[in-house]
């Protein structure tokens, strides 16, 4: 439906939006001050989009405050009631609305985040009763002095409040510290194995070089394994001078760091004891 009002037309299938307007909003603003002097002191109150006025009450006057709304100010219908998850804590919204006079008002009540509880508006509003169990049962308020407080949606074995910003689906899982050293960005680009040494072993009979693991990065390509010890790198005291030219008859420059370990124990196994 088209809400624009056409200028110049009066047709009665014209929508009226006097809810919309700022006088008549004024007005619901200089009536709320009752709630002023019921709770003796200034209850924050603020415009919100689509006509609505939003008013901050104490949980300890929310009752009384409620009852004000209904018998005096003429608020006769509680369309919804819901609970927001503000981490540090909770709030309880209730949305009234007079048909007399076309107002709609939001009431928050803040409460505390571990043990959120409320007066229950059940004997104020009947409506309130499915709408307040619908919070206890998804965000764990509870609405004291309700005559039937108990789950609407979910079943009594269940744990936890899935409104809750707390509440996981799944349990939390902790992994391995050592695979969660660095991060997935970090993992994927290969920046925490760069600079390591790789190690290079012998493999009888292919002279190729090995991973100490498939898939596993290893420790270095100047590493060898001699008999002097694995994987140590011998001092240059325990190094052998090489010739120019290995008995292969191929230059030492072409031959790569496993062909040098290989000839360095072709030539220990040469020395005399």
């Amino acid at each position: 439906m088209d809400l624009t009002p056409v200028r110049g037309q009066n047709s009665e299938n014209t929508p009226d939006l006097i809810a919309y307007d700022r006088n008549h909003i004024n007005t619901l603003l200089s009536e709320l001050t009752a709630i002023d002097q019921l709770i003796g002191a200034n209850a924050p109150k603020k415009m919100l989009p689509a006509g609505m006025v939003s008013i901050d009450i104490p949980a300890e006057r929310l009752v009384e405050a409620a009852r004000l709304l209904r018998d005096t100010l003429g608020f006769e219908m509680l369309s919804c009631v819901t609970g927001v998850d503000m981490i540090d804590h909770i709030e309880s919204l209730y949305h009234f609305r007079s048909l007399q006079h076309n107002w709609l008002l939001q009431v928050r009540v803040k409460l505390q985040a571990d043990n959120p509880s409320v007066a229950s508006l059940v004997s104020l509003y009947p409506a309130a009763n499915w709408l307040e169990r619908e919070q206890y049962d998804l965000m764990g308020i509870t609405y004291s002095g309700h005559p039937d407080l108990r789950r609407i949606l979910l079943e009594d074995e269940f744990q936890g409040y899935p409104l809750r910003k707390s509440f996981r689906s799944t349990p939390l899982v902790r992994h391995d510290p050592a695979t969660t050293q660095v991060s997935a960005v970090q993992a994927l680009s290969g920046e925490h194995i760069r600079g390591q040494e790789r190690i290079v072993t012998k493999r009888f009979g292919q002279g190729m070089e090995e991973r100490i693991h498939p898939g596993m990065p290893t420790f270095g390509s100047s590493a060898e394994y001699l008999k002097t010890g694995q994987g140590v790198i011998p001092t240059p005291e325990e190094q052998l001078p090489l010739g120019p030219v290995s008995p292969t008859g191929v230059p030492e420059a072409t031959i790569g760091d496993e062909g040098k370990a290989v000839e360095r124990e072709r030539r220990a196994d040469r020395l005399p004891e």
